[in-house]
């Protein structure tokens, strides 16, 4: 046992360089978030990120790969000797990096709901007025030998469109929160669109007020076209 080191240091490495991970990722996110919002000149008012806990996501599984091999190398560097730890600390930077590269986030202001992939991916938004419908979709992992209840699901939001198109945005796991997020983001966009159908409705009631008192007023008569009652009289039997 003394050759391998403590096992508890063996077990704990590995959620210690999760934690930490996170920890970095969530500050660089907000920074960089509040430096760049994803609806762009408008404010973020809801944002939700596909977390590492997304299953079936390739570019997850590198990240967590990354962090399995850094908790690892940093129980080996601190247990055996001639063990380095400087590799554990280049995997643990590689888990970071390649976490905000690929980091897909979701954001909904007053007016649009924006989404982007990656920092170098240009991002992407529709109208909050060109929305007919928003829903919060539910998946689980088809083929697995884990049972259907126990299985972890991911979650993502589907936009209609008024002229019926539809569009599914970055996907998050469920677990620690996921699903929580996207329903605020979701019940976020369904009062701005109640706001927006207010609007509509309004508008439109007073377009029709204005069309009843155009009906209403007297059509105005040219000085032309008037009658003069003196000449009526004038012009009778003498």
């Amino acid at each position: 046992m003394d050759g391998v080191g403590s096992p508890l240091l063996w077990l704990l490495s590995v959620p210690v360089a999760v934690l930490l991970q996170r920890g970095a990722v969530r500050g660089l996110r907000a920074a960089w978030l509040a430096h760049e919002p994803v609806s762009g000149d408008h404010t973020d008012s809801v944002v939700y990120h596909r977390s590492l806990w997304t299953p079936g996501e390739p570019q997850v599984l590198v990240a967590a790969g990354l962090l399995l091999a850094s908790g690892l190398a940093a129980a080996a560097g601190l247990q055996l000797e001639g063990w380095p730890l400087w590799p554990a600390g280049l995997l643990w930077l590689a888990a970071v990096a390649w976490d905000l590269w690929t980091w897909e986030r979701v954001a909904a202001s007053v007016k649009f709901v924006s989404w982007r992939r990656g920092w170098r991916h240009s991002a992407r938004r529709v109208a909050v007025s060109d929305l007919s419908e928003v829903n919060v979709v539910e998946r689980r992992p088809r083929a697995s030998r884990i049972p259907v209840w126990a299985r972890p699901s991911t979650c993502y939001l589907a936009l209609v469109m008024r002229d019926g198109k539809a569009v599914k945005l970055p996907r998050t796991g469920a677990l620690f929160g996921g699903e929580a997020e996207i329903e605020r983001l979701a019940n976020f966009v369904r009062m701005q669109m109640d706001v927006v159908a207010d609007n509509r409705r309004r508008a439109a009631a007073d377009k029709r007020s204005a069309a009843r008192r155009a009906r209403l007023e007297p059509v105005p008569v040219h000085p032309s076209n008037r009658i003069d009652p003196l000449a009526l009289n004038r012009g009778g039997p003498g």
